[in-house]
């Protein structure tokens, strides 16, 4: 009798131990966790160490990446970062709101972009939820009612009005005055930081502090944007001079001060990661990493080899980076995502991963993907999706001579296709289309569209039926430049 109540026992015990297994991984699903971003700026493709650099190094990220899934087809919504940042901050094409440039919304020329007021952004629906939320670092999509603790966030720390600061070195402040812009980029709430204390390194000691302060009462939303890689390009000078001696004739990756910038920006994220850790919040805190648009190959600043050009170009240098999401108990630690996953994404995922609801009628507009379930299970496929880009030029960029990487273009992406259409310029340019199947060319140097009209003619009528769609800006030579 024994000899078989035992075994039946034991069937039951074991039964019983994966219900309980099962009841604790979905009670640490269902529970709100916390979401730190972790936001680059002009960090490129391949500026990484396991992303592929020859100089920088990077064994914070490097680390994060193993514990964590990597997109190696991550990408931004636009190649500059102003329009880039309204994608994530909104959960839409950037062109969607009006965003195609520098310039006003559904312009060229102007102050810069301004959040839409009717817009909601990711700060505001978290809070929506329950959770406490807090900006650090850049912010650049909107000033005074459109600053971060007008549009959803309950701190704002160190954003500054303009693209990048003054210096990275305390005190944050310019020493030229008479140009609107050197006030503006001005930063301010730092002031405790002692004259020549690096601005990476402060924005990382902030949020530690943030951090720090989280009793756990309420889930926590931190919005992390570095202004490190941005120009200028200025690095700590024990770090530039270790890189000088580090190039080699055949390095791709040869400025040593941007190296310098990279890897300050890599101490960091570890800073980070670090207090999460002896906090006791990073078993329910999801980390995402990722940057605004892909790395400035102008003035030698970076490579983003193997694509082609950079920050600013719809070549894909210009829209590839790295796309790190470490969510505890649910992806698989070094892990990789073949899947395009693209800035605007995060909004509608973060909503996912938080069992938020958000505003049900901004929803209704959103245009990213809900990626949770390839964070699940990395091979799983999300529905084929166009991805549509408008470039048209800022004024802030515009210089003649011309070159590519400030042209104006209409860009689709479609299945292993992408159609750039490059519009008439005030320097008699009279346009173009290129034609690239990007899965067999990713350095795009095979402009195919002599060989395939018809692919040419489908994806165009696409990107017209997207405008249409989204009632995107219109491109008018004559109205942005005045013709000339």
């Amino acid at each position: 009798m024994n000899k078989i109540f035992l075994p039946i026992l034991g069937l039951f015990f074991l039964v019983g131990c994966k219900d309980v297994k099962k009841e604790e991984k979905d009670q640490h699903e269902n529970k709100q966790p916390n979401i730190v971003f972790i936001l680059a700026d002009d960090l490129g493709n391949s500026d990484l160490g396991f992303t592929g650099s020859d100089l920088h190094q990077t064994p914070n990220l490097d680390k994060f990446a193993k514990e964590s899934m990597y997109f190696d087809h991550g990408m931004s919504a636009h190649p500059t970062c102003q329009p880039s940042r309204i994608g994530i901050q909104t959960g839409k094409f950037p062109a969607h709101v009006g965003a195609v440039s520098h310039g006003d919304l559904r312009k060229v020329a102007g102050t810069g972009n301004e959040l839409p007021k009717e817009e909601v952004t990711i700060g505001t629906a978290l809070k929506m939820s329950g959770y406490t939320t807090a900006h650090i670092g850049k912010w650049h999509v909107g000033t005074n009612e459109n600053s971060p603790e007008n549009r959803g966030y309950d701190v704002d720390i160190a954003s500054n009005q303009f693209c990048c600061p003054p210096s990275y070195f305390a005190p944050f402040r310019t020493t030229v005055h008479g140009d609107y812009r050197d006030e503006l980029a001005n930063i301010q709430g730092l002031e405790e930081y002692p004259d020549g204390y690096n601005l990476t390194d402060a924005l990382s000691m902030e949020a530690v502090k943030y951090i720090k302060s989280q009793k756990g009462d309420k889930p926590f939303f931190l919005n992390l944007a570095f202004y490190a890689v941005h120009t200028p390009i200025q690095g700590k000078k024990n770090l530039v001079n270790k890189y000088k001696k580090l190039i080699t004739p055949t390095s791709r990756h040869r400025n040593p001060t941007y190296a310098a910038m990279v890897e300050t920006l890599d101490d960091g994220v570890g800073r980070v990661l670090k207090a999460l850790k002896d906090s006791g919040l990073a078993d329910n805190t999801i980390v995402v990493f990722t940057s605004d648009n892909g790395g400035a190959k102008y003035a030698n600043i970076t490579d983003n080899y193997p694509l082609r050009d950079g920050k600013g170009s719809s070549y894909e240098g210009g829209y590839r980076v790295p796309v790190i999401v470490k969510w505890p108990g649910v992806t698989k630690p070094n892990s990789v995502s073949h899947e395009r996953v693209i800035g605007y994404d995060f909004y509608p995922t973060f909503l996912s991963m938080a069992h938020a609801e958000g505003d049900e009628k901004h929803n209704e507009g959103l245009d990213g993907y809900d990626i949770t379930p390839v964070l699940r299970k990395p091979d799983s496929k999300l529905d084929q999706r166009e991805f549509h880009f408008l470039k048209y030029l800022s004024l802030i960029h515009y210089k003649i001579p011309i070159v590519d990487r400030n042209r104006c273009v209409e860009t689709v992406i479609k299945g292993d296709w992408k159609l750039m259409e490059f519009l008439p310029m005030p320097d008699n340019y009279k346009g173009r289309f290129e034609l690239y199947n990007i899965k067999k060319d990713p350095a795009e140097k095979n402009n195919l569209v002599s060989l395939n009209p018809e692919k040419v003619k489908e994806l165009k009528a696409s990107m017209e039926r997207w405008k249409n769609r989204i009632d995107a800006p219109r491109y008018d030579m004559e109205k942005f430049y005045g013709g000339k």
